[in-house]
This record gives structure tokens, sequence and C-alpha cells, in this order.
């Protein structure tokens, strides 16, 4: 009996270990990217209030994360709702090539994006871009695509207008707008890069987006869950010295439906209940509304662990 009971406590011990172990992988963009900085503070805050060992894993694109987490090379994602939603049901780009395993874990906030020119650059607006160089293609950021799509059709610009640039992604697309190569850059607004990017040119500009009475309407054409918001000056913000919409979609941490249901429900739970140490690590945690959380995304399913626990907080 006291073998037995040994050895009992020996696996109980070890299934502890194990729990206390359980290391998940967060895929990401690379760094200097927002979205990198901001997985790296979620990683903390959910090491710092539960047992999982978080990960992140920086990728050159979207595609490359939403392929990582469809195959179970990594266990959640961060990204805005509308690729991982078209990628999971194979619309647009992923036509053909679906990701079937994709779902909504936790909606974030609204994730906010422009475009970038100098400070002393002629273009004034998205309609001066007639002409210009711009980034296109966007070979391992497919997700971009319809984002530059949806912002030149806000001004009434299109593809055919412009002069186009083949790019990879937002990393070598900014670097391309240092070197002089592209006349304006797209970025998500408050990420490191674009501080840098500002730095060495000299400052820039944001360029207006609601130039049109219907200009949103333009831009939700390409994509119905885009939509305006306001952006209001701050340190860590270059380009913005006064109230200015820019183009936004929810922002939310994406899961593969390989994860087990106590995996999902960890996590989430410590981002959930811990907003203030998200925001001591960005503040643009700031516009986090823990209520919002388990929000319903019209095209992407919650994993059934975490719809269950949005339920349980009589937050769905």
């Amino acid at each position: 009996m006291s073998k037995l009971s040994l050895f009992a406590a020996l696996l109980a011990l070890a299934t502890t270990c194990a729990a206390q172990d359980s290391t998940v992988g967060f895929a990401t963009l690379q760094p200097g990217t927002l979205l990198n900085a901001q997985a790296s503070v979620i990683a903390k805050v959910v090491q710092d209030h539960s047992k999982l060992q978080v990960r992140v894993i920086g990728y050159g694109g979207d595609a490359p994360i939403l392929d990582a987490v469809n195959t179970q090379k990594a266990d959640f994602f961060l990204l805005d709702i509308g690729e991982p939603a078209e990628a999971q049901r194979g619309e647009n780009v992923w036509k053909g090539n679906p990701k079937p395993n994709l779902r909504v874990a936790l909606t974030l906030y609204g994730f906010q994006m422009a475009f970038w020119v100098r400070k002393d650059s002629p273009v004034r607006s998205i309609a001066d871009l007639k002409g210009k160089h711009v980034p296109t293609e966007w070979v391992q950021q497919t997700s971009v695509i319809t984002h530059m799509n949806a912002l030149l059709a806000a001004g009434g610009v299109t593809l055919k207008d412009i002069k186009p640039v083949p790019t990879v992604n937002v990393i070598r697309a900014s670097e391309d707008f240092k070197s002089g190569k592209i006349d304006l850059f797209f970025f998500a607004v408050g990420a490191p890069k674009v501080q840098e990017i500002a730095a060495s040119v000299g400052g820039l500009r944001v360029l207006p987006m609601d130039v049109f009475p219907d200009s949103e309407s333009r831009m939700k054409k390409i994509r119905p869950e885009y939509y305006f918001s306001t952006v209001n000056p701050a340190p860590h913000i270059a380009g913005i010295d006064q109230p200015t919409k820019v183009q936004t979609i929810d922002f939310i941490v994406g899961v593969g439906t390989h994860v087990k249901d106590e995996v999902v429900r960890e996590f989430i739970k410590a981002v959930h209940t811990n907003k203030a140490d998200l925001v001591l690590g960005h503040p643009n945690f700031n516009a986090y509304d823990p209520s919002h959380s388990g929000k319903v995304q019209p095209r992407l399913a919650y994993h059934p662990a975490a719809e269950m626990y949005w339920k349980e907080t009589g937050l769905r």
C-alpha cells in the first residue's frame, strides 16, 4: 500500500508540474510591429496570472501565422478579425486554401491602421497618391492587400491609378519607404516601427481618410468589418497632431481547434481579468474594454471553451 501511495503521490506531482510547465506558442508578426509588441505584453500577463508558459513566435506575415495555428505548429495568434475569418471560410485570397481549424478566443479592441507619408511630402490626401509609388502584392502578409484596397477606395483611388511596387510585408515596405523607393507606407497606429521611421526621415504625417461624405461606406464595400475610429495625439504616435480618423477593425486573440479547453480557459481568463497589467505593458491596451471580450464575430466562431467562459461570465 505504501508503494502504491508513493506512486500515486509521484504521479500527482508529475501531473501538477506538467500543468505548470505547459508551454503554448503565440504566433504574431516580426519584432518591430505593433502585433509583436502587444503579443509580448499579453504573453507576460498570461504567464504572471496562470500556470501557462507562453512562447511568442514571430512570422513574416499573416499567411504563415494562420498556417502555423491551423497545422498545430502554434496554438494562439494575434490578428485582426478579417483575415482569419476569411481564411477559415476559404474566401477572397484564401479561396482554395482554407484554414478550417481557426477560432476566436477573445476580442480585444479596434485595431487602427493608417497611411503615412513624409512630413514634407506633397501628398496631402489619398487622392494625391495617383501616379505615386505605392507598395503592392504583399506576398507574405496577404491581409494588407485588403487593408490597402479599402483605404485607397475610401479616397477614391484604385490600383490602376498608382505605380505599383511589389513588396513582401510591412517591415520590408517600411524600409523601402525609408530608402525612398515608395511614397507611402502602411502600418499600425502606435507601432514602434513608425516611430523609428519618423526619426529616420525627419518626421511623418498621416493621410486623412474621411475626405468624402461616403468614405467609410466606400471602405466597407471592400470589407464590411472596417470602420473609422479616432486617434488622439500621444507621445508614442508619430505623425498625428490632432484628432484623426483612421481605418479600424476588431483585433482578436485567435486559437486553434486543437488547443485543450483548460488551456484556452486559463489563457483568456488571465487576459480578461488583468487589464491594468496589459496597460502597464503597452498604452494601446487602454482601448481594451473587458466587457466586450466575448463580442460576437459574425464570420468566425469562438472556440467551445471560450464560448462557455464568456457565457459563464455573462458576456454573451
